[in-house]
């Protein structure tokens, strides 16, 4: 993955709350709304009038109830004969509507508070029945945000989460700030599995409460998560199995020596696996979209013959097919059919690369333990094949091995010179292990002895990136692309593209950046990544309907379900901001916050 994309990842990963309402207004500075939202809550947290359960209530609530906050100490209760109204012999208050309305406004307002506080304490005996009845009393005689919160917290308790929402809506309609009833609300609606509408709480709550409640920030994380799983469960479980971009099929292929076998498709028999197979191979040295397309075709075909029988044929010529199906299938998602494809091949014919593939396998899995004992079967059958160490060099990489990581990478170089990535690999090593001047030499290296590559200035380009050389690597990714177009093969294809969109969101050249992100969806309809960046870049220009359709296009790309997680929350989260902004409450409240914070007028 490149530094573009990882960093675009990562932004929405640690950031989805400030994605939310940034794109919704669109606010130029992302950094300045969080601190704002920052400072805000640390001036708030020990501010607000508290409901039975110690939530905060909004502004226009506590005005109403600031005489009672100045009283201190533990109110003992009242002996019945002190309450103000009438209660029978069993105890229970003889409030009714008729009654209710025979009383003067203080009077009424009198009753209401001595019902809440008799409630409050049959809610903290957790006696929530009779608190129910006690609140219900009290919204007779007057209707109170607090009133319905308080009731809500006894159905929260009692597990009633359908008597929950409508105790907590009722309380919002009269005080939309409140913000303990959008949290409980949120949770019952989470209980419900009803995300879209806990999303849309928990963002309201993040409006009126601030940025830096890491408890409501990660049980929005929580809930994108579930919803992200649901949407993928329900609408994406079945897709077909389909190839990954072009230039994820060309990196991982390129990074292998070329195939010994005879290519000549004409030598071989009409109709027969050798024949598809081979056609395949050709196929794949095309090195674009529509080829790769081809050969997986072709490769199934030659496997389904194999499968068939492979009598008369060379043994190593059916490890190879059955290698290069499993390779496809792994490359569609499809590990455990692609496992199963080398067993048959290793079955035939054992060669290092088909070790290789396993591991590779394995580590995409997870299974590093497995991964290292494939490549040393691998070195154990031929110790100079020049495909192992290429790819175990990236084993060691990405578990932090990095000495034994260069060593690999250093070896793959000698067996197999013409390997790009091995030199590319050992400059993105020393820029890792801080020595950024051999970087650079070793960058220089691949340049001279790679002049049409595009991949070398591609990935120099994201290590300039990373030293906030911006000018130096946009240079680096327009040349890359420039290489990448004079190419007939499809290379990196749309990654100087996405690198350079990076470059011109930095600037804040919005209509540059969409240039060049619609320029590499083009490019590589297969792109994931340069559809979720388009997407982001569309939601800060308010262009949600836009971003959405980009988003749902991410998710049937997506090759990964962690991958179509990341898809399916950006869609839901700006389905969310399409409600906020048709809120007429929340809308006022954005646009009051920002009206007082000078970043956000950028």
């Amino acid at each position: 993955m490149s530094s573009a994309e990882s960093s675009a990842s990562s932004f929405v990963t640690q950031h989805r709350v400030a994605l939310a309402i940034t794109a919704v207004v669109g606010i130029g500075s992302i950094a300045g709304l969080l601190y704002h939202f920052r400072q805000q809550q640390l001036e708030q947290q020990q501010n607000g009038n508290k409901d039975v359960n110690g939530g905060a209530v909004s502004k226009s609530s506590k005005k109403k109830k600031s005489k009672k906050k100045k009283k201190g100490g533990k109110k003992e209760p009242e002996a019945e004969k002190d309450l103000p109204y009438p209660v029978g012999k069993n105890g229970v208050p003889e409030v009714n509507s008729v009654a209710v309305s025979k009383l003067s406004a203080d009077d009424k307002a009198k009753w209401a508070s001595a019902l809440k506080e008799k409630g409050n304490e049959f809610f903290k005996g957790k006696e929530y029945k009779t608190a129910i009845d006690y609140y219900s009393k009290a919204l007779i005689c007057k209707e109170d945000p607090v009133f319905y919160s308080n009731r809500s917290a006894c159905y929260s308790a009692l597990g009633d989460n359908e008597s929950t929402i409508e105790d907590t809506t009722k309380a919002l309609k009269i005080d939309p700030g409140y913000t303990k009833c959008l949290l409980r609300r949120a949770r019952a609606y989470e209980n419900l599995e009803n995300y879209p509408e806990a999303m849309f709480d928990l963002t309201a709550l993040t409006i009126y409460g601030g940025m830096s409640d890491v408890s409501n920030e990660s049980m929005l994380e929580r809930i994108l998560k579930k919803h992200a799983a649901k949407i993928n469960e329900e609408k994406y479980s079945d897709l077909p199995k389909v190839l990954p971009s072009s230039s994820s099929l060309s990196s991982f292929f390129g990074a292998f020596s070329p195939e010994t076998i005879d290519l000549d498709a004409s030598h071989y028999e009409e109709g027969s696996g050798e024949k598809y197979l081979v056609e395949g191979l050709n196929k794949m040295k095309l090195d674009t979209s529509d080829g790769y397309k081809e050969a997986d075709v072709l490769l199934n075909q030659a496997v389904s013959q194999f499968d068939k029988s492979i009598e008369g044929i060379d043994n190593k010529t059916v490890a190879l097919g059955y290698e290069y199906a499993g390779a496809f299938a792994f490359l569609k998602a499809d590990s455990d059919k692609g496992l199963e494809y080398l067993e048959k091949a290793l079955s035939e014919s054992a060669r290092p690369r088909t070790y290789v593939i396993m591991g590779l396998i394995k580590a995409d899995k997870g299974d590093y333990v497995g991964a290292d004992a494939d490549f040393n079967k691998g070195i154990k059958l031929l110790p100079d094949d020049p495909d192992i160490y290429y790819h175990y060099g990236q084993i060691f990489y990405l578990v932090g091995d990095l000495a034994k990581a260069q060593a690999n990478f250093e070896k793959a170089k000698v067996l197999n010179p013409n390997n790009v990535y091995s030199y590319i690999q050992l400059a993105c090593l020393a820029y890792r292990q801080g020595d950024s001047k051999k970087c650079d030499t070793l960058f220089k290296e691949a340049k001279s002895k790679f002049p049409t590559s595009a991949e070398v200035p591609n990935y120099y380009g994201e290590i300039l990136f990373d030293r906030q050389d911006f000018d130096g690597a946009l240079k680096q990714f327009e040349t890359a692309a420039r290489l990448q177009e004079a190419h007939q093969t499809f290379n990196i294809g749309a990654l100087p593209l996405i690198n350079q969109s990076a470059i011109y969101q930095r600037k804040g050249e919005m209509d540059e950046c969409v240039k060049i992100l619609q320029k590499a969806c083009e490019l590589d309809p297969k792109s994931e990544v340069a559809r979720l960046n388009l997407g982001q870049v569309y939601l800060a220009q308010q262009k949600v309907d836009d971003a959405i359709k980009l988003f749902e296009e991410a998710c049937l790309l997506a090759r990964s379900p962690d991958d179509r997680t990341q898809a399916i929350s950006l869609m839901e989260a700006s389905k969310m901001q399409q409600k906020i902004r048709q809120d007429p409450v929340l809308s006022k409240k954005v646009q009051e916050i920002l009206s007082s914070i000078p970043q956000a007028a950028q």
